[in-house]
């Protein structure tokens, strides 16, 4: 074989993998990889996994939106007594009975916060029929690592 022909046929041969790899490039990037399931929140496993009814739904639905509106207050309140509590190492002057005070403060108004939280979860299983209340019990487990920062039970 001369040495024209040789890089005829190499030259063939490299533009047939040159176009391979495009089209697979091409093929690659245009399919949609598949996404993961996303993780139902806590209304839809109480309509789908416990299985509310529409009544119970709409119970559950106006007590859960009162709840957050006042947990979102509870939040804030204890945030911003955080803050000032967390301010109170720039001075200098400010005894540690004072610093004991404040911290019992924010101690109380976790305590309220989390007794809120238990009343209300407590409230919603009232709504449970009898034969719900096992279901809506397995999916406290969870909710409660989230609420704790838990890595979730598998």
């Amino acid at each position: 074989m001369n040495q024209l022909s040789r890089n005829k046929v190499l030259l063939t041969i490299i533009s047939i993998l040159l176009i391979t790899n495009v089209v697979m490039l091409i093929l690659f990037l245009r399919i949609e990889k598949p996404q993961p399931p996303k993780k139902l929140g806590f209304t839809e496993k109480l309509k789908n996994d416990v299985g509310f009814s529409q009544e119970q739904m709409a119970a559950y639905v106006t007590r859960r939106d009162k709840f957050w509106a006042s947990v979102r207050q509870q939040f804030d309140s204890i945030k911003e007594t955080k803050i000032g509590f967390y301010h109170l190492m720039y001075d200098q002057s400010v005894p540690d009975s004072v610093l004991e005070q404040r911290a019992d403060g924010i101690g109380k108004q976790q305590r309220n916060l989390d007794l809120f939280v238990v009343k209300h979860f407590k409230d919603i299983r009232k709504i449970c029929t009898h034969e719900q209340l096992p279901k809506y019990d397995s999916l406290l487990p969870a909710l409660i690592d989230r609420m704790t920062a838990r890595p979730e039970r598998k």
